[in-house]
């Protein structure tokens, strides 16, 4: 497995953040890394799987992996980020207690279950405003100024992602909300048969324009997306539970456990049991204490 070194993205030994935008985020092998990282969605969507637990992201959500966490991204659909790495052991020239709103802003978005209004487009412009201000002086001389500068524009966006995490949903448009209450609600009905007349019905949204604005956002069919969804949570709770697979499977929505062998056969190239053998020969090979 791959660990992102401080030495190779941090600009100086005196800074305490850097700045990275990545544009169509493709499917990232497994790594993990010496720094916090404050990930903002600017577009696009894709599964984000992190310490083996997948969440689904999209276009205006943002969440934090600490250091060494391990995470990758799967599924992606035009993803693109923006990445704030944070060195929790090295001071800021001019902010102080800034760890305390990294740590709201992480208990917040710690789970994507949890019912919230992601940036909005405003927002979201005013993010890659402040990040361009701030990459646009990566070859100023770090001096005072340079500090007080950079730091105040990181301030200034941090702030507004903790005030974006800590305020309810609510809505913008009747059609940009609607779409936001559909997202979240595949995300939290994602093993459930969906009533899709009744989804429409509450999101104010008409079924076709439903089903192209999945198509457009996941990459998928609303039918395959949530296979796909299943099937990554289906992987989660074979690597992180001691659940039977006949349990899993109720759990993740698929009526036998033979549909789920199915299915995940023809997703992963493997069965169920085997992926259970996988993780539990990893585990056999690591030795104590690491």
């Amino acid at each position: 497995m791959k660990t992102l070194k401080v030495s190779d993205f941090f600009q100086s030994e005196h800074h305490a953040f850097s700045l990275f935008d990545m544009n169509c985020q493709s499917m990232e092998d497994v790594h993990e890394h010496e720094f916090d990282e404050l990930v903002i969605v600017r577009n696009g969507s894709g599964f984000h799987i992190i310490n083996d637990q997948a969440e689904f992201i999209h276009k205006g959500d943002f969440f934090i992996v600490s250091a060494h966490d391990v995470h990758c991204y799967e599924s992606t659909n035009n993803l693109s980020i923006t990445n704030i790495l944070l060195h929790t052991e090295r001071p800021f020239h001019f902010i102080s207690n800034i760890g305390v709103l990294t740590a709201g802003i992480k208990d917040y978005t710690a789970s994507m279950k949890k019912r919230r209004a992601g940036l909005t487009d405003e927002e979201l412009a005013k993010v890659i405003e402040l990040t361009d201000k701030i990459t646009r002086r990566c070859d100023a001389r770090y001096d005072n100024t340079y500090f007080a500068t950079a730091e105040s524009y990181l301030l200034s966006m941090i702030v507004m992602l903790y005030q974006c995490a800590t305020r309810r949903e609510y809505r913008i448009s009747p059609t940009d909300s609607g779409k936001r209450h559909l997202l979240n609600y595949l995300r939290e009905n994602y093993t459930c048969s969906i009533n899709w007349n009744y989804l429409c019905e509450e999101s104010g949204v008409a079924k076709r324009t439903m089903f192209r604005f999945v198509k457009e956002i996941t990459g998928y069919t609303p039918e395959k997306f949530q296979q796909r969804y299943r099937l990554l949570k289906t992987q989660e709770l074979l690597r992180t539970s001691d659940l039977t697979i006949g349990k899993i499977a109720t759990l993740c929505g698929f009526s036998t456990t033979s549909r789920l062998t199915e299915a995940y056969k023809k997703q992963f190239n493997r069965t169920p049991t085997q992926e259970r053998m996988r993780v539990s020969n990893s585990v056999i090979a690591t030795p104590k204490g690491l």
